[in-house]
């Protein structure tokens, strides 16, 4: 019965739970810089934007870089991670959003943060995707895998990219 309606610097909450629908809150600076950027999930609508990771789960929106009013990312490092474009997605089987760096840009790298949604608990990713690729949206197949499409060159046919949670492994052995 609730709308989100986002703008590049805010969130509208639109009621439309009675015959005529009314503005019923505005979320300053938790807009975000395009559609890629929010995603729905088992426990509401989560986005990410400059200045965090949000969920709002029908009743109020939650910063998902604090924890019992303690910020876990800084700022700083949050706002050095994020692109121009990130775009966050969700795995339903682990019930776990993945942020990637700027995606649809032939510079950005593929790094990610990927949040635990029952944990509660943050990871980063080195290059999770292939770096210097433009990437799309994340989509959920009928399979329920995490799918992304990418292009690493110019006029190169987009390759289909399957989330992988396995620990990769570098180095040299002795």
């Amino acid at each position: 019965d609730r709308i989100l309606q986002f703008k590049k610097k805010k969130m509208h909450l639109i009621n439309v739970s009675q015959n005529l629908e009314f503005l019923e809150d505005t979320f300053m600076h938790k807009g975000i810089a395009n559609p890629a950027s929010a995603v729905k999930t088992d426990y509401g609508v989560a986005w990410v934007n400059e200045n965090g990771a949000y969920l709002y789960d029908g009743q109020k929106v939650t910063d998902l870089l604090e924890k019992r009013g303690r910020q876990i990312i800084k700022e700083s490092t949050w706002a050095s991670f994020l692109g121009a474009a990130p775009v966050i997605g969700y795995l339903p089987s682990k019930r776990q959003l993945i942020i990637l760096k700027s995606a649809g840009s032939e510079a950005a790298s593929a790094d990610i943060y990927l949040f635990d949604m029952v944990t509660q608990s943050w990871t980063t990713g080195d290059s999770k995707f292939t770096d210097s690729a433009k990437q799309t949206n994340f989509v959920v197949d009928a399979n329920n895998n995490l799918v992304i499409a990418q292009q690493a060159t110019p006029f190169q046919v987009a390759d289909i990219a399957y989330w992988d949670d396995n620990a990769d492994v570098s180095g040299t052995g002795t």
